[in-house]
């Protein structure tokens, strides 16, 4: 069986003491010592900054160096490496303030007449260091995912926020827009006796061809309106389902009804410099989702892809069918994704937008959802720039999916 061994840095003035450690710790055990030995203080931390040791053995009365001090000194040099104190000076309250400057440990070298004792002690020291720092690691990372959590709610809370309004916001164009869209097709109808009329009074007027300009342009206006009011009702239409509350709500429905969903939320984004291009393979293809939640990820995927394209480029959207998924790439012309933050930008607040311009949550939200639908998404660099891949399971009409809550 291989023995552990144990780097000793030995910083000792005494030829005598530096001999009696190297014989008390080669005397056999669980473990083999290796000793470096320096005799004053200015050697001994040029070794620890160049070399790599698991434990410091320090005399507390150095030519350079007197009493606790001499504890920083090496502290300063590496703050997680083991210290013990091996002195001759039997103080308790010397040794308390050591302790508070970092050693590990403080032996008494008088008391120390066993190389089983100063072995364990090494040997301890070095346990005791290892479990305080993943302690300290792990309350870190506790402290950082409590964090992300509470940040993430807060997200939360602004997105349902932002539902109640567009919910609120909905319902109030509702109003007008059916008043709208109900007198201007009266007035629609209205307008075919009155072309009749100007038609008739075209005969005997001097005026025919702004009479005749009236009659051919009039229907394209009242077409150009009518097409507003179908564009007014599809935003509010996407309003309403973006802001529905209430449990998990699945539904069977199409990945492209998401897809348009979400392209006319973001139509403000996109309707100036951006060009988007549909590639579906997956029409009559039926999932188990929530749309709402599938939606709000192409909406941060393509504000992602605007935002890195900088309002002007283009975005490819492809679907087609793997076995027993849906897959999505949405492709963009932006710069891309740097190699090195490929899976970091996964993280929770992981961004490399400006403070104002992003909070870093919206991937590590939309990594969520997909994942609680039974699917998957990753990041790559495509031909022209980033590109997002997802899969999502088909539904069966014998399965019964339920997703995270």
């Amino acid at each position: 069986m291989n023995r552990e061994s144990i780097r000793v840095l030995l910083i000792e003035d005494s030829k005598i003491i530096r001999s009696m450690v190297n014989k008390m710790l080669c005397t056999g055990g669980q473990c083999t010592f290796e000793i470096a030995e320096c005799d004053n203080l200015t050697e001994g931390n040029e070794r620890l900054r160049n070399e790599s040791f698991d434990i410091v053995l320090l005399d507390l009365t150095l030519p350079e160096s007197t009493g606790v001090e001499t504890v920083g000194k090496v502290r300063q040099v590496d703050s997680d490496i083991p210290i013990v104190v091996f002195t001759g000076t039997d103080d308790d309250s010397l040794a308390m303030a050591a302790m508070h400057l970092g050693a590990d440990d403080y032996l008494v070298k008088k008391e120390v007449q066993q190389g089983s004792l100063l072995s364990r002690t090494l040997r301890y020291s070095i346990e005791q260091k290892k479990t305080r720092l993943a302690l300290n690691r792990y309350a870190v990372e506790m402290e950082r995912l409590a964090e992300a959590r509470a940040r993430q709610l807060i997200h939360q809370d602004r997105l349902a926020a932002i539902g109640t309004m567009s919910a609120g916001v909905a319902h109030e164009i509702r109003g007008p827009l059916s008043f709208i869209s109900d007198n201007t097709r009266a007035l629609a109808n209205q307008w075919q006796d009155v072309a009749q009329i100007l038609e008739t009074v075209q005969k005997n007027r001097n005026d025919r061809e702004e009479i005749s300009y009236i009659l051919s342009e009039t229907p394209d206006i009242f077409q150009d309106i009518f097409n507003g009011i179908d564009r007014i009702r599809e935003i509010t239409e996407g309003l309403k389902k973006f802001s529905r509350k209430g449990p998990p709500e699945l539904t069977t429905g199409s990945i492209e009804a998401c897809v348009e969903n979400a392209l006319v939320l973001c139509r403000n984004l996109t309707k100036y410099g951006v060009d988007i291009h549909r590639d579906f393979h997956t029409e009559g293809t039926l999932l188990m989702l929530e749309p709402q939640k599938i939606v709000q990820v192409f909406v941060n995927l393509f504000y992602n892809a605007v935002q890195a394209m900088e309002n002007r480029g283009a975005i490819t959207i492809s679907t087609n069918i793997l076995e027993d998924y849906v897959t999505v790439d949405i492709e963009d012309t932006g710069p891309g994704i740097p190699a090195d933050t490929l899976d970091a930008i996964w993280e929770p607040f992981y961004t490399t937008k400006s403070e104002d311009a992003g909070t870093g949550l919206g991937l590590s939200i939309c990594k969520e959802i997909i994942s609680s639908h039974g699917g998957t998404i990753s990041a790559t660099n495509g031909a022209h720039g980033a590109r997002f891949s997802m899969k999502l399971p088909i539904s069966h009409s014998n399965d019964t999916f339920v997703p995270e809550a």
